[in-house]
C-alpha cells in the first residue's frame, strides 16, 4: 500500500502522539508522589511485603515503607501475604492483615475509618475521649474503648470481636446494640447477632514478636475455654482466612507448644458446642517470628581515636538499622556506665552527628525501641571513642592502589586508575607528586586538589615504575608531613592480582586457608550513569561461606559513615536504592561466616561518579527540611 505525503504525515503524527502519551503514562505510574501540604495523621511503623497508599486526589497507588507517614483521607491496602502496623498521632494502633483495605478520615471530632474488606484490629488510645467510628456497607461500629477486631470477606458478612473494652454497633436498619468485652457481633441481613466468644485467647498476645534461634522458636499457646464447649482443635495458618493451615490438631487442657520458622502466623481454636454439637471459633490471634538481626554500633569503631588540631571534629555515630524497630534512643556519656549522659535523644534515623564534643573519652550505646508492644527493646553494647587534640594534622595515608601493585593500560582507558588517600576535614587541599625514583628527586607530575583522590595524566607518564607522595595543607597554610612513597607500575597488561586489604582474621584449622580471590568494586571509579543498581561481587576459595555480611561506608573528609548493610548467602549483591548514594569516596567491608564463626573480613574501596547529578535543574530539587525558608533582608 502506497501512502502519499499527507497520509504519511498523519501516520507519523499519530505514532508520535501515542509514544508521547505512553511515556507520560509510564512516568506518572512510576513517579514518587510527594506529601506536600497534606495533613500527616500517622505512621506505618512496621510493614511486611507490599502495602500501598492512595492519596485522596490521586489515582495511582504508591508503595509504602517502614516509617512512611500517612496523611488524612489516605486509602490503605495490603496485598497477599502482606500486613502492616499503623500508629496514629493520638496513639491509636491499627493492624491490617493481607488483602485488606480501608480509608482513613480524621476530619472533625469524630474520626472515621471506612473498612472495605479483609481483616484489621483497632487498639484505641483510651486516654483520648473521642470515639473511632468504623463504617462498612452501611453498618457502623463505634469503638468507645479497648481493642476490637473486624473481618469481612466476599463469602462472609462483617463480623466483630471485642477483645477489650466496649463497642456500640449500628446495623443498616438503624438499630444500635452494645457489644461488651468477650463477645462478638455478626452482621447478617436479618440483623445483628451477639454471641459470647467460646474461647478466649491468652498467649501469644496479639502482634507479639518472637525471635528464631537460629531457625525456629518454640511458641506456647494458651487459651481459656468457656463452659458449654469442648473438643478444642488448635489451628495455625499463614493466612487470616486459614486457607493454608499449617497445624490442625486436637489439643488437651488449655495450652500447647509448637516449633515454628520465620513468618507471620494466625491462630485460633475450633470448639464444639455441647448443646447442639455446632462448631464455633475463637477470635483470630496474630504473631510474628523473625530471625534475630544483629544490632550494634557501627561507627566509630570501639576504641578508635578521632584527632583534631583546632576545630572540634564532626563525629558521626551510626548503628544497625532494624526492621523491627520504630525508633532509637542514643545515649552518650563520659562514664562507662553511661551515668549522667551528656547527649541523649530519640530518632528514627540510624545515625547522628555532633560537632561540639570536646577532647576526652566518650562512651555510647543505642536502644532500639520495638515496634511491637509485647516485645522487649534491644540494646547495643557500650562502645567508646577518644577525641584527642594534636599539634599537627596526621600525615595522609594511602588507600589505593596497594603499594607495589600494577596499573594496566586497560584500567587507564576505562578511567579506573585512580590514586586514593584518607582525607581530613581540617585540610583544605592536598599536593600530589609523582616521580620516577623513591627519593622523589625526578618529579614527572604534580597537582593540587581539594579531594582525597586524583586521576593523574597517565598519557604523559607513560609506562614504567613510579613513586607518589601526598602532602596536606590546612586552611592556615600549614603543611602536614609528606606521606610515605607509594610504588606502582604502569604496564600493558597485569601479571598479578592486586592484594586485598585484610581487616581481621579468625581462621579455623583447614587444609586450605580461606582466601578472597576477588572483590569488586575495589580501587576503581564506578560510573553510575545509566545504571539502576550498584553491583558487588566476590569470590572465596578454600572454604564455602554460608553467610556474608556487607557494610557500605561513605567517606567525607575524615568522617566514615555506614549507609547500608545487608546479609546474604550469595556471592554477589545489587544495591538498588541509589537515593542513599552520592558522588565521592566509598569503602565496603565483607565478612565471611561459616555456621556462626567469622572466618575473615576484607575491605574494598572505590570512587562513585554520578554524572546525572551534574544535569540537575532547580525544579528537580525539593526541600524536605526545613519546611520554611527565610531570606535575610539587606
Amino acid at each position: 500500500m502506497n501512502l502519499d505525503k499527507r497520509d504519511r504525515l498523519v501516520l507519523f503524527t499519530l505514532l508520535g502522539v501515542a509514544i508521547l502519551f505512553s511515556i507520560l503514562f509510564y512516568l506518572d505510574l512510576n513517579r514518587k508522589i510527594g506529601i506536600g501540604d497534606r495533613e500527616v495523621v500517622g505512621t506505618i511503623f512496621f510493614k511486611n511485603n507490599i502495602v500501598q497508599r492512595k492519596f485522596e486526589d490521586e489515582v495511582i497507588w504508591e508503595k509504602l515503607e517502614n516509617n512512611s507517614p500517612l496523611t488524612n483521607k489516605d486509602t490503605i491496602r495490603s496485598e497477599a501475604f502482606s500486613d502492616a502496623l499503623i500508629r496514629l498521632k493520638d496513639g491509636t494502633e491499627i493492624n491490617i492483615d493481607e488483602n485488606s483495605m480501608f480509608n482513613l478520615d480524621l476530619t472533625g471530632e469524630e474520626p472515621n475509618l471506612e473498612f472495605s474488606e479483609g481483616s484489621l484490629e483497632v487498639k484505641k488510645n483510651d486516654s483520648k475521649p473521642n470515639q473511632i467510628k468504623i463504617t462498612s456497607s452501611g453498618s457502623e461500629i463505634n469503638v468507645d474503648s479497648g481493642n476490637v477486631k473486624i473481618e469481612k470477606t466476599k463469602e462472609r458478612e462483617l463480623s466483630l470481636f471485642v477483645e477489650k473494652g466496649k463497642t456500640t454497633v449500628k446495623h443498616q436498619d438503624g438499630k444500635s446494640v452494645s457489644v461488651e468485652e468477650g463477645k462478638k457481633a455478626e452482621f447478617k441481613k436479618t440483623g445483628i447477632e451477639i454471641k459470647k466468644i467460646p474461647v478466649v485467647l491468652i498467649s501469644p498476645t496479639s502482634q507479639k514478636l518472637f525471635y528464631a534461634e537460629p531457625d525456629e522458636v518454640s511458641v506456647l499457646f494458651q487459651w481459656k475455654t468457656e463452659s458449654g464447649y469442648g473438643d478444642p482443635v488448635l489451628e495455625i495458618s499463614r493466612s487470616p482466612n486459614f486457607q493454608m493451615t499449617l497445624i490442625n490438631e486436637k489439643v488437651e487442657g488449655n495450652q500447647s507448644s509448637f516449633r515454628l520458622k520465620e513468618g507471620t502466623f494466625y491462630w485460633r481454636l475450633k470448639v464444639k458446642n455441647k448443646v447442639d454439637s455446632g462448631i464455633e471459633f475463637s477470635e483470630t490471634g496474630k504473631f510474628f517470628v523473625t530471625k534475630l538481626e544483629s544490632f550494634q554500633g557501627e561507627s566509630p569503631e570501639s576504641g578508635s581515636i578521632i584527632p583534631f588540631v583546632q576545630t572540634f571534629p564532626l563525629v558521626t555515630l551510626s548503628w544497625t538499622k532494624l526492621t523491627t524497630a520504630n525508633s532509637y534512643q542514643l545515649i552518650v556519656s563520659n562514664s562507662p556506665k553511661l551515668t549522667n549522659p551528656i547527649k541523649q535523644l530519640e530518632t528514627t534515623a540510624n545515625q547522628i552527628s555532633y560537632d561540639d564534643l570536646k577532647e576526652g573519652t566518650y562512651y555510647w550505646k543505642v536502644i532500639a525501641k520495638s515496634s511491637f508492644s509485647d516485645t522487649k527493646d534491644r540494646s547495643s553494647q557500650v562502645q567508646s571513642f577518644i577525641i584527642k587534640k594534636q599539634n599537627t594534622v596526621p600525615t595522609p595515608k594511602w588507600m589505593r592502589p596497594a603499594n607495589g601493585s600494577e596499573i594496566s593500560l586497560d584500567e587507564i582507558k576505562q578511567n579506573q586508575a585512580i590514586l586514593i588517600w584518607d582525607g581530613n576535614a581540617e585540610l583544605k587541599s592536598y599536593q600530589l607528586k609523582i616521580a620516577k625514583d623513591s627519593k622523589m628527586t625526578s618529579i614527572v607530575f604534580t597537582e593540587e586538589t581539594a579531594s582525597n583522590f586524583l586521576v593523574p595524566n597517565w598519557n604523559s607518564l607513560g609506562k614504567g615504575t613510579f613513586f607518589a607522595t601526598v602532602t596536606g595543607k590546612s586552611k592556615e597554610g600549614k603543611e602536614t608531613e609528606t606521606s610515605a612513597p607509594l610504588s606502582f607500575t604502569v604496564v600493558d597488561q597485569k601479571k598479578k592480582l592486586d592484594p586485598v586489604e585484610e581487616i581481621t582474621s579468625n581462621k579455623p584449622d583447614q587444609k586450605l586457608d580461606p582466601k578472597l580471590e576477588m572483590m569488586s568494586p575495589n580501587g576503581t571509579i564506578v560510573q553510575m550513569k545509566g545504571k539502576s543498581s550498584l553491583d558487588f561481587q566476590w569470590k572465596v576459595t578454600g572454604v564455602t561461606g554460608e553467610r556474608y555480611d556487607l557494610v557500605l561506608y561513605q567517606h567525607s573528609g575524615d568522617k566514615k559513615t555506614a549507609i547500608y548493610k545487608i546479609t546474604t548467602k550469595d556471592s554477589k549483591h545489587s544495591l538498588k536504592d541509589l537515593s542513599i548514594l552520592d558522588e565521592g569516596s566509598f569503602s565496603w567491608d565483607l565478612s565471611v561466616y561459616k555456621d556462626t564463626t567469622l572466618l575473615f573480613s576484607k575491605k574494598g574501596s572505590f570512587i562513585l561518579a554520578l554524572d546525572q547529578f551534574k544535569s540537575l535543574k532547580p525544579s528537580d530539587i525539593e526541600f524536605i527540611s526545613p519546611k520554611r525558608l527565610y531570606k535575610e533582608k539587606r
